[in-house]
């Protein structure tokens, strides 16, 4: 049956219509990806400073160029020169020199540091600094568009863009950290510079690039609540107590070899000898899936959840051992 003129401009219209829908949903919430992420950039850009360490000071000068020592980054936390970076930016160095936005150059001097977690207070003799604005890194989602802004190999001031991996990822070598997945390609200088959402808010600190066996690899940044956490627990004196454990996502594979229908859970990888999680009766091979009667959904959910501990005494683990559930207390 053939279609009269009317009704295939109709068909047609309501084709370019649904296609127009459909390329609408792909686009960033909010509207259309801008032209450029300078204004985004604009807002915080004040805050963002490089950071410089050395061995000492007396190495000569003629000695030394843009890449000598440890390059990183770092931002302010609020207007009395107090900064956050990454500690293996800071660590071991003598001299650590700060590089503002409009260049002028401070030494600094150690607040606290976090060296497990990757996490650094410094601070300069500086009264109007520029604190940052802070975003909620728990409203990143996967495909979210993302800026790091860094000092690789000492180029002053560099952007980056890319795009939300994964919103929470938890690596076994890494304790009870939690990272921002991207796909930007950060180099030595991004360690300890912010990542921005396209507000201009910092939602992460950038520290460090995962390589594949192809060359290839993933970048990882801390939550900004989880700094804003460690910070505040470090100055007030609190003692996070710590898992004693390494743990890591199920895979498939061990699922089905512990007779699970799902890979939710943390799957046990290391228990540390004296530690809380040994001393609890933990093993290497258990599989956690509800701490304190709550669902572990992955090992990030399991890290989000020591995160809020202040007490171990009490809490409760449930475990699949053997195909078995078992319930083990902490002492």
């Amino acid at each position: 049956m053939g279609f009269s003129t009317s009704t295939l401009t109709i068909r047609l219209v309501l084709a370019s219509l649904l296609a127009f829908i459909a390329s609408c949903s792909n686009l960033p919430v909010g509207g259309a990806l801008p032209a450029s992420f300078s204004r985004a950039l604009e807002r915080t850009m004040p805050s963002i400073v490089g950071i410089y360490g050395l061995e000492a000071e007396s190495e000569r000068i003629g000695d030394l160029s843009l890449t000598d020592g440890t390059v990183g980054a770092g931002f302010f936390l609020d207007g009395h020169g107090t900064l956050v970076t990454a500690a293996h930016v800071t660590a071991d160095h003598e001299t650590i020199v700060v590089r503002l936005a409009d260049q002028r150059i401070y030494l600094a001097e150690r607040v606290v540091e976090d060296r497990e977690l990757d996490i650094a207070v410094i601070r300069i003799p500086l009264t109007d600094s520029v604190p940052a604005p802070i975003g909620p890194a728990s409203a990143l989602r996967p495909g979210d568009w993302v800026l790091a802004v860094g000092e690789p190999f000492g180029l002053r001031r560099s952007v980056l863009a890319g795009v939300v991996g994964g919103a929470m990822r938890h690596f076994a070598d890494d304790a009870e950290g939690m990272y921002i997945q991207t796909n930007m390609a950060l180099n030595p200088g991004n360690s300890g510079g912010p990542l921005l959402n396209l507000q201009g808010a910092v939602v992460g600190m950038n520290v460090r690039t995962v390589i594949g066996s192809q060359g290839t690899g993933v970048s990882l940044s801390i939550p900004i609540d989880v700094i804003l956490q460690i910070r505040r627990e470090l100055e007030q004196g609190i003692e996070r107590p710590r898992f004693g454990a390494r743990f890591e996502d199920v895979s498939p594979p061990v699922a089905h070899l512990a007779g699970l229908s799902t890979t939710r859970g943390a799957s046990i990888c290391e228990v540390i000898e004296s530690g809380v999680a040994e001393q609890a009766g933990l093993r290497v091979g258990d599989i956690v899936v509800r701490m304190d009667g709550a669902e572990i959904l992955d090992s990030a959910d399991l890290s989000r959840r020591l995160f809020a501990w202040r007490e171990p005494g009490n809490a409760t683990f449930t475990v699949v051992r053997g195909k078995q559930a078992r319930t083990i207390k902490l002492p």
